[in-house]
């Protein structure tokens, strides 16, 4: 017997006798075959290495795109000329698509063109820079303000050449809100217990000034010097009492003794008009009014939400004043009630929406501070919009502005509605 080794194989090539003959059959049989089986096992043995290599290959797949589904942000990547390449389940889900239907799309199949657009430039900064960029970015869902944190990072060959984009966005709005919500209560809770001594400093002296400016006036005759000056001292003295008022509405807020009831969020908006419609109608604004009877009620304190929608209306007023001094078409101030959700649970949405002035863009953070105000010393304390913060989270709901300097400003208004048990 001839015994050729081929690697792990073992070849038996019977000879019956050896002499010539046979010899130059068994050679001639094994130059014939052996080459055969060498080259049969090394497609073999490359087969079984393809295999191994798909096999580690597939199993790096899984766990890459384990971490790629478990990781809460919305993950993607485009190629350098903007096309979608994959993306995660998660950024799949919020697109209302199979994570495998991205591939080949562009931001312009998904979102408005404005929105597109602005994706659009921030991936081509990323892209020619072929630098990570990494920012925060408000948007306003459904009334509420979305805080969001995307990271852009170019992908690179071995040579350093961007050939796309991985992105990756999370909402960061509740850890945000708390950050702020933490802040905010220590500026306020600080601001509360000083705003409340001088509100209680001013008050009694400014009504003695009042009462005596007020004897003098009924005193002077009409026209007279005396009465002029009385007459301003009046004025100016109620301005500073009004700013008390302010002081200790801000101060005391959360200490009233009224309890919570359930209400009609359309009963609020009617009794609001009922204080200020004449004045709107004077001044030549237009309202337009769309709050349904049949929006869910609210547990609230009513006077309070009423004081908020009365600021509210006031800089609404103010906004569209400047904007138009004169009777305009534009000049109109619109209400609007809609059920929505907050936290999961049912929810009334009002919206103040007037085409006024708006807000600059630079200032749209602070208008909420105590004390910050755009209005001349005379319109405004600056504390408005800061106790009307302060009532709706109260009453565990959201306040949010949406604004366009010249264009528009919303105040958005969210309050958890009332569940029947």
């Amino acid at each position: 017997m001839l015994l050729s080794h081929v690697s792990k194989f073992f070849v038996t090539i019977p000879i019956f006798a050896f002499h010539t003959k046979n010899w130059f059959c068994a050679e001639w049989l094994y130059k014939q075959f052996i080459p055969s089986v060498v080259g049969f096992w090394s497609i073999v043995r490359n087969i079984i290495r393809r295999k191994r290599a798909k096999k580690t290959l597939r199993a790096s797949e899984s766990k890459y795109r384990l971490l790629f589904e478990s990781l809460p942000q919305r993950i993607f990547s485009k190629d350098k000329n903007f096309v979608y390449m994959s993306c995660n389940e998660n950024l799949a889900r919020d697109l209302h698509i199979r994570p495998d239907e991205i591939t080949g799309k562009t931001d312009y199949d998904f979102f408005p063109k404005e929105l597109a657009e602005k994706y659009r430039t921030e991936d081509k900064r990323v892209i020619e820079s072929g630098q990570t960029d990494d920012r925060e970015e408000k948007y306003i869902v459904d009334g509420q303000e979305l805080i969001v944190r995307m990271v852009r990072t170019p992908i690179k060959d071995e040579k350093g050449n961007v050939l796309g984009i991985l992105g990756a966005f999370l909402d960061i709005t509740e850890k945000i809100t708390l950050q702020r919500e933490a802040e905010r209560s220590r500026h306020l809770a600080s601001l509360g217990e000083l705003a409340a001594g001088v509100a209680h400093e001013i008050n009694n002296p400014i009504t003695g000034v009042i009462n005596c400016a007020q004897i003098l006036f009924n005193k002077s005759s009409e026209g007279s010097k005396e009465r002029d000056i009385a007459g301003r001292i009046i004025k100016e003295a109620n301005r500073i009492a009004n700013i008390t008022s302010s002081l200790l509405s801000f101060a005391r807020f959360g200490d009233s003794k009224e309890k919570k009831s359930i209400v009609s969020i359309r009963e609020i908006v009617a009794n609001t008009f009922v204080l200020i419609k004449a004045q709107l109608r004077k001044e030549g604004i237009t309202i337009k009014l769309d709050v349904s009877p049949k929006l869910p009620q609210i547990i609230a304190h009513p006077q309070q939400i009423q004081q908020v929608f009365l600021n509210a209306i006031s800089n609404a007023r103010y906004a569209l004043n400047q904007k138009y001094p004169e009777v305009h078409e534009n000049k109109i101030l619109e209400i609007i009630g809609e059920e929505t959700t907050i936290d999961n649970r049912p929810a009334v949405r009002i919206t103040f929406y007037d085409h006024g002035t708006g807000i600059p863009a630079r200032i749209r953070d602070r208008v909420v501070e105590p004390f910050y105000t755009t209005k001349p010393r005379s319109k405004g304390t600056g504390l408005g919009l800061s106790i009307s913060y302060s009532i709706i989270r109260d009453h565990e709901g959201r306040l949010a502005i949406d604004s366009v300097e010249g264009v528009f400003t919303k105040v958005i208004i969210v309050l958890p509605a009332f569940k029947p048990t």
